[in-house]
């Protein structure tokens, strides 16, 4: 029995799915499908992403799936466009033949899709984006969530820097569609707690990088902190423009930027650059979650005979495999009684999903699973904040 009320309705909708033949599901196999970015701006994320992903279901598939059925997934390219991903919302809805749709990447595509896959009855899992509506479980309840929430990650790197680094004079320059709009909702809350507010605000285009208009904007008032709502492309270009006009601005980024991508973009190291992040370090081995992450993806490039795909330890890659983890743990969760319905019962159900060292953990009536944020400066900010620390 699902734990809520806002999960009756899908319940409902559910009902007709649970048949001998649940859709996606065969004696031989489980299907999923996904609708990512693996063209046009966000091309590296949702490639990054897919690829820890496809590395975790690899991994169970040379171990002969589960209950016997190998794991498969159906990838559509909607060059995060959200009518795209509407499009191939429908495609999947029409041809009624996965499980589940895991993997999304980003809050406006998945704005447009949520909906479609509601009304059909498909489950929508693990999609790359902290947007608070989308946390709505009475609105969505076919979503389930792994990571942190922007409203988490924003608060984090608000009380951060008025706590420990005594900044007032914050502004922001944000992507203009759900995704930056979610963020400077968020901003805005967290900043009214310390009573302070937006002093200046400045909007672009999604999948451009024509920022140097809302920069400009911004210089006039005088600010000490610049929160960068945009994907990875469009936050290197901000802080580039930025230190060549030579502003001091603490510059604030959500883990959505890619961090490595974004380090790679970026003309010199240097700046004073606050990351937030939902997992932990790609590169930390000393986490068991990020070995076995790492030996999946060296097993995934070294299958690769032309050697084109090497290993990427990103953050993106491990949110992927870390979701592929978890979709295994649910279908193991389900003992063979593979549909819809009960993948989402067990995804939402009460107690923790371990993944090695990593956990997730659904509250009642909830559609997220983590709240773990933490805080990555750059040298030039540590160094900052020790001066100010010393009598």
């Amino acid at each position: 029995m699902l734990r809520a009320a806002p999960f009756l309705a899908l319940a409902l909708l559910l009902a007709p799915s649970l048949s001998a033949a649940a859709p996606g599901v065969s004696a031989e196999a489980v299907v999923f499908g996904q609708t990512v970015s693996i063209s046009g701006p966000a091309r590296r994320a949702g490639l990054l992403f897919q690829s820890g992903l496809n590395a975790a279901l690899d991994e169970r598939n040379a171990r002969g799936g589960v209950g016997g059925r190998v794991l498969k997934l159906i990838s559509l390219d909607d060059g995060y466009e959200p009518q795209r991903a509407a499009a191939n919302a429908k495609r999947f809805a029409a041809e009624n033949d996965v499980l589940a749709l895991i993997g999304g990447t980003g809050t406006p595509t998945t704005k447009r899709a949520a909906p479609v896959l509601r009304n059909a009855g498909i489950p929508l899992v693990g999609v790359l984006s902290g947007a608070d509506f989308l946390r709505d479980a009475k609105r969505y309840p076919n979503l389930v969530h792994l990571r942190a929430s922007y409203s988490q990650e924003v608060r984090a790197l608000v009380d951060h820097i008025v706590r420990y680094h005594g900044k007032k004079r914050f502004g922001i320059i944000y992507q203009d569609d759900a995704f930056g709009r979610s963020i400077l909702k968020s901003y805005r809350a967290a900043l009214a707690g310390h009573k302070l507010r937006v002093l200046a605000k400045a909007s672009f285009s999604r999948n451009t990088h024509a920022v140097h208009a809302g920069l400009f904007v911004l210089q006039k008032a005088d600010l000490d902190v610049l929160m960068i709502g945009g994907t990875g492309g469009a936050s290197a270009e901000i802080i580039n423009l930025a230190n060549d006009l030579g502003y001091g601005y603490i510059m604030t980024i959500l883990s959505i930027a890619q961090s490595e991508s974004l380090r790679r973009r970026l003309k010199a190291p240097s700046g004073k650059i606050m990351m937030s992040e939902v997992l932990p370090d790609a590169n930390d081995a000393s986490r068991k979650i990020v070995r076995s992450f790492q030996r999946a993806m060296l097993a995934r490039a070294k299958e690769k005979r032309d050697g084109s795909v090497q290993p990427a330890f990103s953050q993106l890659s491990l949110e992927g495999y870390i979701l592929g983890r978890f979709v295994i743990a649910v279908l193991e969760r389900t003992g063979g009684e593979v549909t819809r319905k009960r993948f989402l019962q067990e995804a939402l159900a009460a107690g923790e999903i371990r993944i090695d060292d990593w956990a997730v953990e659904f509250k009642p009536g909830t559609n997220f699973g983590s709240k773990y944020v933490r805080m990555t400066e750059s040298r030039e900010l540590r160094r900052f904040h020790e001066r100010r620390r010393r009598p």
